[in-house]
Formats: C-alpha cells, structure tokens, sequence
C-alpha cells in the first residue's frame, strides 16, 4: 500500500508542477527576459554573456536547492525582484523545465 500512495503523490504533484512551470515562464518574461534569454528556443539573442536559463538548466550543479538560494539572496548584476516563495518555486520550476 505504501508503493501506491508514493505513485498517487507523485501523479497528484503532476499538475501542480506543470501550473508552477506555467506561472514561473509569465515571472521569466516579465521580469527576466530583458536580461535573459528565457525560451528553449529564443526568438532573438541577448549579448552581455548572461547565461540563458537552458544553460543555467542545463549545469551539473543546477538543483532546485542551488537555485532558491541563488534567488533568495541580493547579486550585484541582478535587480532585487523581493520574489515571494511561491514566485521563486514557480521560476525555478520554469527553469528546471527546460532540461
């Protein structure tokens, strides 16, 4: 029975994942894109050598964890967004999505 509350979790936790995937692109291109290329396949490229969030995806260190702590904390490059939780989970969904 174990075994199968795991599977129910997880095809539950489905929705709720692609919902935060959806609501973390509208956070990226609103108020990441001027910097980023936030798309899979961009319509256009930005110069400046900021990464694009496929590269920051697709970093061996990248992780959900990594991320949140990137985000929670202020960078010099980057503008201080003050993202609540929630905002900060659905971009890094969004980020992650992009494996």
């Amino acid at each position: 029975m174990g075994k199968m509350t795991a599977i129910i979790a997880v095809l539950l936790s489905l929705p709720a994942a692609a919902q935060d995937s959806r609501s973390g692109r509208f956070l990226a291109e609103r108020w990441c894109m001027a910097c980023h290329i936030v798309e899979r396949e961009p319509r256009s490229a930005t110069a400046d050598g900021v990464p694009t969030f496929p590269a920051i995806a697709a970093k061996p260190g990248t992780t959900a964890a990594s991320l949140d702590s990137y985000l929670s904390t202020g960078h010099t490059r980057m503008p201080d967004f003050q993202l609540s939780r929630s905002e900060r989970n659905a971009l890094i969904s969004y980020i992650l999505s992009l494996r």
